[in-house]
């Protein structure tokens, strides 16, 4: 195995597929990255051995430019840390890798020359690329948005692995997206074209590295079948497995009516809490909001430390007046995610669940559980 390749091209590539690897792993194999050239190019599969697995393939040619050239096909397993550092810091246009024999590789150019200890390809395991299930469609720009305004209400923690997971529920053309960590809820609507009614449970991590994967793709498509899901971009394969189990029926959680309304500026709401939060050190970052007609103030209290309170100057509330307590780091994250100027609360009442919402855009709700003060 030989090739002489465009080095910026190559270090990307290794970027994208390494950073999911471990540096430690329970299957040896697995701290490598897997190359094979042939006909088509060189193919780079990194995998951390359980939720997610990258393959991504540099052609050859891009157009009338030459990427990879000097091409003797074969195929290794080299440490993807190593061999990534390697190529980022390696000076030059081109670097040449050429596998010795079977346990020793040599990266170099006209300057350097590394030799890397190297594990026969066929040690690494079998990882399924296959593009089969339902197929789903989805512009690249809608679903890089979704993915960015639903996976960051998941569980962080494996306490319940269910909700570590976002939900992607087909059916009549919508594909609805949902998270949720028991303590708030986000979900987006999208209309695709569905030939098939399906709900699966992908992991929020998998999604965060899909995007962090995309880069001028127009779209990206979607192979749903009974254990994993297969993300197609342009020149690479990501496949993730599902978190099994039935996902929690979140449908009648979310409040049809509602009896108060508050209008705020998103920057201007977010600062002030951020402001009187720094006083609730006994409870985690609760503020509590008190709204009439004629006057809306955030605040917080502390018998250790003190008391913040803080008007807003721009808002607009409909209904009788009104105290609520919450997570003022549940509330940001949901509205930060919205990217609106403007944001629209809905209250059903003190101890209910609300809504946070852009009113120009009603495909996503943000829902937030309030907290009891006493």
């Amino acid at each position: 195995m030989k090739f002489t390749i465009n080095k910026e091209i190559f270090t990307k590539a290794l970027l994208n597929t390494t950073k999911i690897i471990q540096p430690k792993s329970i299957n040896a194999a697995l701290v490598n990255i897997k190359m094979v050239l042939d006909a088509n190019g060189l193919n780079l599969t990194g995998s951390n051995g359980g939720d997610i697995s990258i393959s991504q393939t540099i052609p050859l040619y891009s157009g009338d430019q030459e990427i990879i050239r000097d091409v003797r096909p074969g195929g290794v397993l080299v440490n993807a840390q190593i061999l990534t550092n390697i190529a980022r810091s390696i000076d030059g246009a081109e670097l040449t890798f050429e596998l010795m024999d079977d346990s020793l590789a040599k990266i170099a150019n006209e300057k350097s020359v590394f030799k890397l200890n190297s594990i026969r390809v066929e040690e690494y395991p079998e990882i399924d690329f296959s593009k089969s299930g339902t197929r789903v469609e989805i512009p690249t720009k809608d679903f890089i948005d979704s993915v960015n305004e639903v996976s960051f209400a998941a569980l962080t923690k494996e306490s319940r692995p269910i909700l570590t997971a976002v939900n992607f529920c087909g059916s009549n053309g919508c594909l609805t997206m949902t998270a949720t960590d028991g303590a708030r809820l986000a979900e987006k609507k999208l209309s695709v074209v569905l030939d098939q009614v399906f709900s699966i449970n992908i992991p929020s991590k998998s999604l965060m590295e899909c995007v962090k994967s995309i880069t001028n793709e127009q779209k990206i498509v979607l192979y749903i079948s009974e254990k994993k899901v297969i993300f197609e971009l342009k020149d690479t394969l990501i496949s993730s497995r599902l978190v099994a189990g039935e996902y929690p029926n979140t449908k009648n959680i979310i409040p049809k009516q509602f009896n108060y309304f508050l209008e705020v500026n998103a920057n201007e709401f977010l600062t002030a809490m951020n402001r009187t939060s720094l006083l609730s050190v006994e409870r985690e970052n609760v503020v509590k909001v008190t709204m009439n007609s004629q006057r809306v103030e955030i605040s917080s209290k502390s018998q250790q430390v003190g008391s913040a309170v803080e008007s807003l100057n721009v808002f607009k509330f409909t209904g009788e007046r009104l105290e609520i307590s919450f997570n003022s780091e549940l509330v940001s994250a949901a509205i930060k995610a919205l990217k609106s100027e403007d944001v629209l609360i809905s209250f059903i009442g003190e101890m209910k669940p609300f809504t946070v919402t852009n009113k120009n855009d009603s495909n996503i709700i943000q829902l937030i559980t309030p907290v009891r003060t006493y």
